[in-house]
């Protein structure tokens, strides 16, 4: 399917208008993983990660947010945390598109596979990463507690 122009910058504050517009679109989201910490808090608090916060626009539209790691510190392998689309523009395919050129990006630097960890009971994220490729690979326990399903999407 052809999605048009997608591109990526790295968020700015200027950005942040747009952000706080899709979080409120996306209560889910919002309550399992920024869990009422302000939001340049909760940002700020995965800057230690090394990752990137991205700004994703098609034909020049804002369209989405991410933020990715390329090496992280449980494993030194690529990880997506967040993909969050615009209400009006969910379920078009974009989010596997923006999967998919993160994925590109990744492969063309050496990397084999990009690894999420989901929410045990958040079922349509799951199905979402099942979508964009991504394969079960095991289930972790934080240290508080709450169980995870690890996926892996092979780069290939």
């Amino acid at each position: 399917m052809e999605i048009g122009n997608l591109t990526s910058n790295l968020l700015t504050d200027s950005d942040w208008p747009f952000f706080l517009k899709i979080i409120k679109t996306s209560p889910e989201w919002e309550e399992t993983e920024k869990s009422g910490f302000n939001l340049k808090k909760y940002v700020a608090l995965h800057e230690k990660l090394n990752g990137e916060w991205r700004l994703w626009r098609l034909d020049g539209e804002q369209i989405a947010v991410t933020f990715h790691v390329n090496k992280s510190p449980s494993n030194q392998k690529p990880w997506i945390g967040t993909i969050l689309v615009k209400e009006e523009r969910r379920r078009q395919g974009l989010g596997i598109a923006i999967i998919g050129k993160i994925g590109e990006e990744l492969k063309s630097s050496g990397e084999k596979s990009l690894f999420a960890g989901v929410p045990e009971y958040r079922y349509k994220w799951i199905e979402f990463l099942s979508d964009a490729g991504f394969e079960q690979f095991k289930m972790e326990t934080s240290p508080e507690g709450k169980d995870y399903l690890i996926m892996v999407c092979p780069l290939i």
